[in-house]
């Protein structure tokens, strides 16, 4: 499947920015809802809420990155081919933006 690299560009701070809304939206409703009082194992079901959006972010840009990097082995122009080398490098800055950014939800208090 071919995909512009302008698109692949965009889409790793673009989906960390969503995530920012959802991850953040889904907390706050959650401390209004008492998500934080009700446990799920060792764990608050809010807390757990958020490590599975956590890991389904983080699959997802990974997942981007890895289409990048693997388009790199296809027949393309230099040009393209430096599009999809700065596209997997703005991927993986998405992956450590949104570990640094988000992995408190693992230790943090959240209400």
């Amino acid at each position: 499947m071919k995909v512009s690299p302008f698109i692949l560009l965009l889409t790793g701070f673009v989906i960390w920015s969503g995530a920012f809304l959802l991850l953040y939206g889904a907390q706050a409703t959650g401390c209004h809802l008492g998500w934080d009082q009700i446990d799920v194992g060792p764990v608050s079901a809010l807390r757990l809420l958020l490590a599975v959006m956590l890991v389904l972010v983080l699959a997802l840009i990974g997942g981007l990155h890895w289409f990048a990097t693997r388009a790199l082995t296809e027949p393309q122009t230099d040009e393209v081919r430096l599009l999809h080398k700065i596209a997997g490098l703005l991927q993986a800055a998405a992956l450590v933006a949104t570990v640094i950014t988000y992995g408190g939800v693992m230790w943090l208090t959240l209400c």
